[in-house]
């Protein structure tokens, strides 16, 4: 731990920019002594080295790079009660030995041990199983000091990478409707989004990913040219539904042929309105929903 003077020293930083950064920006959130002086944590200083890096090398607004620096913590955090705890319970030793060699930044060991574990397990299981589990841990990790942002980007990224292998070797039916995933625009979590997109693309369909955050702004143009059937949207708060809902109204008017599946912790109930089905976020449900359809 670092006191403010040590802080500004290592990071040639003013000490006002630093106080400024944290009480107008809520950049960092650093310990305090009893006597009520500022320690900071080494996961403090790498997140104002970021910032710094963002606002003097990169020219951003320094709220902008604060908002990008905490949207990078929850792009794969998904609550707790999301996870079925039997199964989380289960693979526990595995998740444990992921997340160790996610804290010390071992990617050879990291891959190695997701090769191991989709040798010996359904990639479903691995996936909802081992991966969501471990993601929420990385972001308690990343919350409370234990891990760096450096850390959860690179996890992030051999995530992404997983994923993006699994949707590619699953042969795509040409009489499915063609899909759209995404989740709207201040949605960070993504997460959800990733196991529903592979739920279908182990279904058969083919399924153009967008994203978490991704602005209504073109949407509609591209709806309405190219022959997408079905979006899907993934939402983590209830409060996110309003909005979700104005992007399917949106869309539905730019091609009335589109049918919506929207899903996520956001959606507290299982229920279908017109062209739009409500799944929340049980794969049971999905898989019950897959069945009744008639595609």
């Amino acid at each position: 731990m670092y006191n403010i003077k040590a802080a500004a020293k290592i990071l040639d930083m003013p000490k006002v920019t630093i106080r400024s950064w944290e009480t107008r920006y809520s950049a960092i959130t650093p310990a305090r002594t009893e006597s009520g002086h500022r320690l900071y944590s080494d996961q403090n200083l790498e997140d104002l080295k970021w910032l710094k890096i963002q606002v003097q090398g990169n020219g951003m607004k320094i709220s902008e790079a604060v908002k990008k620096l905490h949207a990078s913590r929850k792009k794969f955090i998904v609550p707790n009660n999301e996870l079925p705890n039997r199964e989380t319970l289960e693979y526990g030793e595995q998740i444990d030995q992921l997340f160790q060699a996610a804290a010390e930044m071992d990617t050879e060991r990291f891959n190695y041990l997701l090769d191991l574990h989709f040798s010996l397990f359904h990639h479903q299981t691995v996936f909802f199983y081992i991966i969501a589990p471990l993601m929420v841990r990385i972001g308690e990790a990343w919350e409370n000091g234990i891990i760096s942002v450096a850390h959860e980007h690179m996890i992030t990224h051999i995530v992404q990478q997983r994923f993006n292998q699994f949707f590619r070797i699953f042969p795509i039916s040409p009489n499915l409707p063609k899909v759209m995933a995404l989740s709207p625009s201040g949605e960070q979590h993504q997460l959800g989004l990733l196991l529903f997109t592979l739920f279908l693309r182990e279904n058969g369909f083919s399924v153009v990913y967008i994203g978490p955050d991704t602005p209504l702004e073109g949407l509609e143009e591209m709806v309405a040219k190219q022959n997408f059937k079905l979006l899907c949207m993934s939402i983590a708060s209830p409060k996110m539904l309003p909005l979700a809902n104005d992007y399917i109204d949106a869309l539905a008017k730019a091609n009335p042929e589109m049918h919506f599946v929207l899903g996520g912790q956001g959606v507290d109930c299982e229920q279908t309105k017109e062209n739009r089905w409500y799944l929340g976020s049980d794969v049971k449900v999905w898989q019950q929903w897959l069945d009744d359809q008639k595609f």
